[in-house]
């Protein structure tokens, strides 16, 4: 306590004889000095002003659409419409679309739209996370879950920073490109769930990195809201990991669990429709919707390409044979043996950037996930080095993601083409560094 009271009257003292608290770290080294120098090192200095920077960037963007999300035009209309069903204990209602637009029309104007789409292709487990807000206005729970994303993604980071030391390093640079990276600000404005997912698939691989194969499972089950990211991870996993067996129980023992849950949440008979609603949905799009070329995957890009010339059913087959291949080349780069720590990040990098190309459903806010295995080898190039031409290419592109938002020259299809070519030179850096050729994931 007595050295406390000392630190504090030195700086008391310094302060009153007009010094600056970067004159001060010049001075001896006494112990208010050097706790000066700790509060005031470059370093922290340039994180202060990347958080401040980041988080203006983002609050811009989302008082320019202030309108939009107090009147209910984003998504977050629909989560909140199921988070009130869910709340006032008429979950069996859930994916009626009478008491949706019911519920929905008492504070929003989508409500009253003829062309009413609400939370029908959401899992239940989704209603139940927003369902605290249900207490709250529209407008205010928006603000609210918009802040909760905002201290998602920061959370991401901090818990990344054990494990990615380069990165870590430079957290400054990763924070604004956290604040600047598109789909991470087109979910924070949508209100999605994107952000949340994104910090399951880095819990996910922080239990992996520490062998703790199934935390990594059952953690992974918790994004099964998204099914079309969840299932093709593990089936990735289930092939190429060592220690797929307690991967495998983790995923089934969680998912057993949140089928329960779902089950308690809105019924049986409800539940067992939920994978009706998915499929009426899905096939909607490609006909009333005419919203699937706007999705930042494969079939996004081969619908705006080929969807039409050719039928319902040829189009499936096609996304469905280009997926596979995805996925084919996706194993032969994870097949290797011996893996360095830099080689195992750059797998499970490689792991989630692959489903987000598959997925058969998605949207630029689901590309938030992205941010994790861009972080992964931002980290690994950083500790190799740009010394090849692939490495220096990677890191252009890298460069060019994050850079998005400053480039609206690029079309729409940039975002999935950037991806495509992002999964092909991780797929060459992996296939032609390390040992020989079951991947260590």
């Amino acid at each position: 306590m007595e050295c406390r009271l000392t630190v504090a009257r030195e700086i008391l003292l310094h302060f009153s004889h007009g010094l600056t608290p970067f004159s001060m770290l010049t001075a001896s080294s006494s112990p208010a000095n050097l706790f000066l120098a700790r509060l005031f090192s470059l370093r922290r200095v340039l994180i202060g002003f990347a958080l401040i920077g980041s988080f203006l960037f983002q609050f811009s963007v989302a008082w320019m659409l202030r309108e939009q999300i107090a009147t209910g035009i984003t998504d977050f209309s629909g989560f909140y419409t199921a988070g009130k069903i869910v709340a006032s204990g008429d979950g069996v209602h859930l994916y009626d679309p009478a008491t949706q637009q019911r519920v929905e029309g008492a504070f929003t104007v989508r409500g009253h739209s003829a062309s009413f789409l609400s939370f029908t292709p959401h899992a239940p487990l989704e209603a139940l996370f927003i369902a605290p807000l249900a207490a709250f206005p529209y407008s205010t729970a928006a603000w609210i879950w918009w802040a909760c994303n905002l201290l998602l993604g920061y959370l991401v980071l901090f818990l990344l920073r054990p494990h990615l030391p380069h990165l870590n390093t430079r957290l400054d640079l990763a924070i604004l490109g956290l604040g600047c990276f598109l789909p991470f600000l087109d979910a924070e404005c949508q209100g999605q769930t994107s952000v949340l997912t994104l910090l399951l698939l880095t819990v996910c691989f922080i239990n992996l990195a520490r062998g703790r194969a199934w935390m990594a499972g059952s953690t992974l089950a918790l994004t099964t809201y998204k099914p079309q990211l969840a299932l093709v991870m593990i089936v990735i996993l289930a092939i190429t990991s060592e220690r797929r067996w307690r991967i495998l129980a983790g995923f089934l023992q969680t998912c057993i669990g949140l089928v329960a849950v779902s089950v308690a949440l809105v019924g049986w008979r409800t539940y067992a429709a939920y994978l009706g609603f998915m499929c009426s949905y899905a096939a909607g799009f490609d006909d009333a919707k005419s919203r699937t070329d706007l999705m930042p995957n494969l079939r996004g890009l081969m619908y705006a390409t080929f969807g039409s010339h050719l039928s319902h059913h040829a189009f499936v087959l096609l996304v469905g044979a280009v997926s596979a291949l995805f996925v084919l080349v996706a194993l032969w780069a994870l097949q290797r043996k011996e893996a360095t720590v830099q080689e195992m990040h750059l797998h499970f990098a490689l792991l989630v950037t692959v489903t987000q190309i598959v997925s058969y459903h998605g949207f630029l806010h689901d590309m938030t996930v992205l941010l994790l295995p861009l972080y992964l080898v931002w980290n690994s190039l950083a500790e190799t080095g740009l010394h090849t031409w692939k490495r220096r290419f990677l890191a252009a592109n890298v460069l060019l993601i994050f850079c998005r938002p400053f480039l609206p020259v690029l079309g729409l299809k940039f975002n999935v083409c950037a991806a495509i070519a992002f999964f092909a030179l991780l797929c060459w850096e992996l296939r032609t560094t390390g040992g020989p050729a079951s991947a260590n994931v």
